[in-house]
Formats: C-alpha cells, structure tokens, sequence
C-alpha cells in the first residue's frame, strides 16, 4: 500500500520525466493563462492527445493516461 502513496507522476518529476521523454510530444505554456498544455500526435497505435494542467507534469500525465485509456475512465468502486 506504500508503494501506491509513494507513486505520483504527476507531482515528481523522478517518476513522471522518463514518461515525458518517452510519450509526450510537445509541452507549451498558454500566454494568456498559466496553464500547460500537452500533446502527443497520433501513431499507428493512438490518436492525437491534448490536455491542459495547472504544472507541465499534471498535464503531460492527463495526456498520457487519456492516449491510453481514452478520454473517460471508470475507477471500480472499491478503489475510491
């Protein structure tokens, strides 16, 4: 169960960079807003990804799970 606490992409860039460099294309930062935006382009395996997060990490890992799972996800009761 430690393992689970320990594990955030999202916020440590240890664990969420090597995702980065590996699926996501492209990061930018809006001039209007302070937020980031992410994209990965479409492969033979995916469809082209885009999200927007508050940090270049939180929207990379949107990007990434979304290229993957699609734009909605169902987390099992049990795991809330």
């Amino acid at each position: 169960a430690d393992a689970w606490h320990q594990y955030s992409p999202s916020t440590d860039w240890a664990q969420g960079g090597p995702i980065v460099e590996r699926e996501i294309d492209q990061i930018s930062r809006y001039e209007t807003y302070p937020d980031y935006r992410a994209d990965r382009f479409a492969t033979d395996d995916y469809e082209d990804c885009h999200a927007i997060g508050p940090t270049m990490l939180i929207a990379a890992m949107r990007c990434y799970v979304s290229s993957r799972l699609g734009e909605e996800v169902d987390v099992p009761e049990e795991l809330l």
